[in-house]
């Protein structure tokens, strides 16, 4: 099985029979399905709330709804939330950086630019995705 997914998408990827499906890994890592796997690992990791998963309480993001309203140092703050949940729980990105980007066209949404270093089999990558952040605090993300 290939590391570019994660376990639960390599569980999922078993048939009944025990052997890997059609999108088993080959002896090359994929880089392309690693960066998918890793965005959608951050979909789920950034909608998720503080408090959301009693096993781990601080898994997701904290409340972020009051400061979508404001500007300067609130957002700020969603960067470095942003910034220190994706140091923690995504272990396959390094030296994140978080940036804010004017949405286009529309006040309403928060636009974030995440670069980072992306650590592979083989070799360390860089990478960058888009998030986009509605007035109701769900995150998509892009890249």
């Amino acid at each position: 099985m290939s590391r570019e997914q994660r376990l639960l998408d390599r569980i999922g990827g078993l048939r009944a029979d025990r052997s890997p499906s059609r999108y088993a890994a080959s002896a090359g890592e994929d880089l392309e399905a690693l960066m998918e796997s890793i965005r959608q690992h951050m979909v789920h990791l950034l909608n998720a709330r503080h408090g959301m998963c009693e096993t781990v309480p601080d898994y997701g993001l904290p409340a972020l709804s009051d400061m979508i309203v404001g500007r300067g140092e609130h957002l700020r703050r969603v960067q470095d939330a942003i910034r220190t949940t994706i140091e923690k729980y995504e272990p396959r990105l390094r030296r994140v950086r978080v940036t804010h980007h004017a949405g286009e066209g529309d006040d309403q949404r928060l636009v974030f630019r995440i670069d980072a270093v992306m650590v592979g089999r083989s070799a360390e990558h860089r990478v960058w995705y888009e998030t986009s952040m509605a007035p109701t605090g769900e995150l998509d993300v892009s890249g």
